[in-house]
């Protein structure tokens, strides 16, 4: 159970990350279109992204909380979370309509969550790397 939560977990990972490069490139040319090859892609992330989210769900309950010891420890990922919640904004304002003004305040969200993303995952790089390391019992069974 633990083995296919783990790989679960990092598949979960390696998706976010690539969605966020095909994001991140495909955003360059995006057209003010939901079906555009960068909203299709961004929303399947943010689909990754929620998903992600309720599989840390103990960690990110405890980080809104706003625990002082796991905020010590986790203070990237509380940044992370408000950015990402910030970007869920403006996702909603497009639900509205498209405009010159929303696309500058989605870019104005968008390019330090980027970068807040990169950080966060390499902070965690070694957890992340936790996911693909086997028991050597359960490797002779």
């Amino acid at each position: 159970m633990k083995q296919t939560n783990s790989t679960s977990k990092a598949w979960v990972d390696i998706l976010l990350l690539a969605g966020l490069v095909l994001s991140i490139a495909s955003s360059r040319s995006a057209e003010n279109s939901w079906g555009s090859f960068h909203c299709i892609v961004s929303m399947a992330w943010y689909v990754l992204m929620l998903i992600h989210i309720w599989q840390h769900w103990g960690l990110t309950k405890a980080v809104l909380k706003l625990n002082r010891g796991v905020l010590r420890r986790n203070k990237i990922t509380l940044v992370t979370i408000i950015m990402f919640f910030l970007l869920t904004m403006t996702v909603i304002l497009f639900v509205f309509g498209v405009s010159d003004q929303l696309v500058r305040i989605h870019h104005a969200v968008t390019h330090p969550l980027q970068l807040v993303i990169v950080i966060h995952a390499i902070t965690k790089v070694k957890q992340f790397l936790r996911f693909f390391k086997f028991d050597k019992v359960s490797q002779k069974q």
